[in-house]
């Protein structure tokens, strides 16, 4: 049926009730490659971002996370298609939607509006359970970058002869974008890679607090007290709290990461405390629960 629009010769438009329509399995398909091929510079981006943030222990980098791409493109595809089924393929409904009904065939104007709004919905959970408007606003941003990215790349792809072939294209070509942007901002200095604060025994000397009672005071002489401290089993847990007198001893090292504070109070603690913060606010922090995702507690003056 002619409906007296022109339409480009390389543009693919399908009619709702096609079965190519936005529901139908090759949007579902191309959407799912689309977010697969965009995890590499999302691990990337992380990589390089968690690089120049406050830390207790050094971060593995871009490059180490992308040797985990393999597993997560063989173990990922339920999560690709669930990606799919509620973000993806919603957010370009909704658009594609709002498009026809406010602005034409302007389809792309309404992905990140709408995009926003179903991250800034989805972040209200982490928020509530994590440290409130603080962690809604950077899960809102990153994920409504990353919905927005993932849909305008399906949408796009779905336009062109060979839409799986354009979303490999351009999920290598943003991947080595990041690298390259990413290693030439610490390279040359624009951003700097984050190291704890170098400090000496005397600097540490004062009564630590971790913000929920509990207190460690550290003296001149080596000696250690701990008030109502933590040791595991959460913060608000009573078998978790523990306190008692002992010793401490600082061990430098050239290394700022390598540094570490020496504690033995009782049972309450077993190895090294690392530091983080800045020069002038330093942090102790002792790694609690798996190696591989480990929890700190965080003690500061």
């Amino acid at each position: 049926m002619n409906d007296g629009v022109k339409r480009s010769p390389g543009l693919r438009v399908e009619e709702p009730g096609s079965p190519h329509g936005l529901w139908g399995p090759r949007p579902i398909s191309v959407s799912m490659v689309a977010v697969l091929m965009m995890a590499p510079t999302a691990v990337e981006i992380v990589g390089f971002v968690e690089m120049a943030g406050e830390s207790p222990m050094r971060g593995d980098g871009p490059g180490v996370g992308l040797l985990t791409l393999p597993f997560l493109f063989c173990l990922g595809l339920p999560m690709a298609f669930l990606g799919t089924l509620f973000g993806v393929v919603p957010t370009l409904s909704v658009a594609a939607w709002a498009g026809r009904r406010c602005a034409g065939r302007h389809v792309e104007w309404w992905i990140p509006a709408v995009a926003g709004c179903w991250a800034a919905a989805v972040a209200l959970w982490p928020a509530v359970v994590g440290d409130g408007l603080e962690t809604w606003l950077w899960v809102w941003l990153s994920g409504t970058a990353a919905l927005s990215a993932v849909t305008l790349l399906t949408r796009w792809a779905l336009t062109r002869g060979r839409p799986y072939g354009t979303v490999v294209g351009v999920g290598l070509l943003s991947a080595v974008a990041v690298v390259a942007v990413g290693s030439l901002a610490y390279g040359t200095g624009l951003v700097d890679e984050y190291a704890p604060p170098r400090v000496h025994a005397s600097e540490l000397v004062g009564t630590w607090n971790d913000g929920h009672g509990g207190t460690l005071r550290l003296d001149g002489e080596g000696r250690a007290v701990a008030t109502g401290t933590w040791s595991g089993g959460g913060v608000d847990s009573p078998d978790g709290r523990c306190e008692g007198s002992g010793t401490w001893r600082f061990v430098p090292d050239d290394d700022p990461w390598l540094q570490s504070v020496t504690v033995e109070v009782g049972d309450c603690w077993s190895g090294e405390w690392t530091l983080s913060g800045t020069g002038g606010h330093p942090k102790l922090n002792y790694q609690l629960g798996d190696t591989d995702s480990p929890e700190w507690y965080v003690l500061t003056r």
